[in-house]
């Protein structure tokens, strides 16, 4: 009892650690469901409905990346560097319009594409609806981002644990009643965003409410930083085709079973990657605060590399529970899941690294990662077609591996005195001096 009382006491006085472990805890709980709902539409639907859902499932999730266009960095970032509730609160609500247009004007154009594409017929119904849950799944991803931006960690990580626990009842429903690919998208992309949107607004602004007679002196509010959002606008879309973009280019290059292996294999793997993100959303409002860049740049790192390894020491473990949870499937994705679990693993690293570089303030150097990372894991993806559902796999390791040299050369030049981004500058923090390449 000593020894809880201690890492209690421990966790207590480091917010980053509690605030890390509050929003892990509730995207894995999240994620752990969602995962389930797919392992349930796994051994339920036939081969042709399962490749139908997992394509269904990364229209979906490209869908709301691309919907984002960065405005949940952007709401995480620039509201914590708000000290006061009403100026944060009025740069919300002009982002959450920013981010209801944008939803429903993706929405429109990937239901178009999904219609256009010859390769995307067999899987049209099922992607159709995955386009057009974009709308409420890019909300609540955008209110949720916004309230961990405000530092309520704990309602997020409940929000994303409840939108989890949504899906897995919705598809389970679905499965009882004998439903098939398309029912079971209405479920999952539909009506658990809906109703995680509707509770995440409701916390989000009716709680700023409470405190409307703390800030009634408070400021005007800070006018949005239109460069920065339409950096970390295209920046987000090409990460998000990175993220999503490999099952969608695997439809185009293989037919319906290597498209049911890859995605029964990214279903399961992309746990780590959840993880990730719930781990990196949860430190970006004090990454983004930290006084000293360099000391932060260091301090990530070691905890970018201890994350990383943590993954590989369970690797083992996950590589030979993946097939067996996936069951009849579970061989086919074999090979692709145990890639995918290295890529994900050294996500730990980058995810935590990358960034300072909001701290910092380059979000074009952001920008030029996301466009390697994509035109790595495209190509890699398309010269190794000839190995089928591990094709993408291969692609997204690769891409890994590229952004991660990437973003540990501004560091590796700074020590060695060439680059001068994290070094405390006189003037504002936007006004940082530029890398020197050159000799001094």
């Amino acid at each position: 009892m000593s020894v809880l009382r201690k890492l209690s006491r421990r966790i207590a006085a480091r917010p980053r650690v509690r605030a890390s472990l509050v929003v892990l805890g509730g995207n894995v709980a999240g994620a752990g469901a969602a995962f389930a709902a797919a392992i349930v539409a796994a051994r339920v639907l036939p081969i042709d409905e399962f490749a139908a859902f997992g394509v269904g499932l990364a229209v979906h999730s490209l869908a709301v990346q691309f919907g984002d266009f960065g405005l949940g960095t952007v709401a995480v970032a620039e509201t914590a560097e708000l000290g006061d509730t009403k100026a944060a609160r009025a740069k919300l609500r002009s982002l959450l319009l920013h981010r209801a247009r944008t939803a429903i004007a993706v929405a429109l154009l990937a239901i178009g594409i999904v219609y256009l594409l010859p390769p995307l017929e067999p899987y049209r119904a099922a992607a159709a609806v995955g386009a057009g849950g974009e709308i409420f799944g890019a909300v609540a991803y955008f209110l949720i981002w916004s309230l961990q931006g405000r530092r309520r960690f704990a309602i997020a990580g409940s929000l994303q644990g409840m939108q989890g626990g949504l899906r897995l009842v919705g598809v389970a429903a679905c499965a009882i009643a004998g439903l098939g690919a398309v029912p079971m998208m209405v479920a999952y992309a539909v009506l658990a965003p809906f109703a995680t949107m509707l509770l995440a607004a409701l916390l989000l602004f009716a709680r700023s409410q409470l405190n409307e007679a703390d800030d009634a002196a408070a400021p005007a509010p800070v006018e949005i930083d239109l460069q920065r959002r339409r950096t970390m606008a295209l920046t987000a879309a090409f990460s998000a085709m990175v993220i999503n973009g490999d099952v969608l280019l695997l439809a185009m290059l293989a037919g319906e079973p290597e498209v049911a292996a890859y995605t029964a294999a990214w279903r399961f793997s992309s746990g780590v990657l959840l993880a990730n993100t719930a781990i990196a959303s949860a430190m970006l409002p004090f990454i983004v605060t930290a006084p000293d860049a360099w000391g932060e740049a260091k301090l990530l790192a070691r905890r970018g590399l201890a994350l990383a390894g943590g993954w590989f020491v369970l690797l083992p473990v996950l590589a030979v529970a993946g097939p067996l949870l996936l069951g009849a499937i579970g061989e086919e994705a074999r090979t692709p899941l145990i890639v995918l679990l290295v890529a994900f693993a050294l996500d730990g690293f980058y995810f935590a690294l990358y960034q300072i570089y909001l701290r910092v303030r380059r979000e074009r150097f952001l920008l030029a990662i996301a466009v390697v990372e994509l035109t790595v894991m495209a190509v890699v993806t398309i010269l190794l077609q000839a190995e089928g559902a591990s094709a993408p796999a291969f692609g997204q390791l690769a891409a890994r591996v590229a952004v991660c040299l990437l973003v540990v050369a501004p560091i590796g030049l700074a020590v060695a005195k060439r680059c001068r981004w994290f070094e405390q500058p006189d003037a504002p923090i936007a006004l940082a001096t530029e890398c020197k390449s050159s000799r001094a």
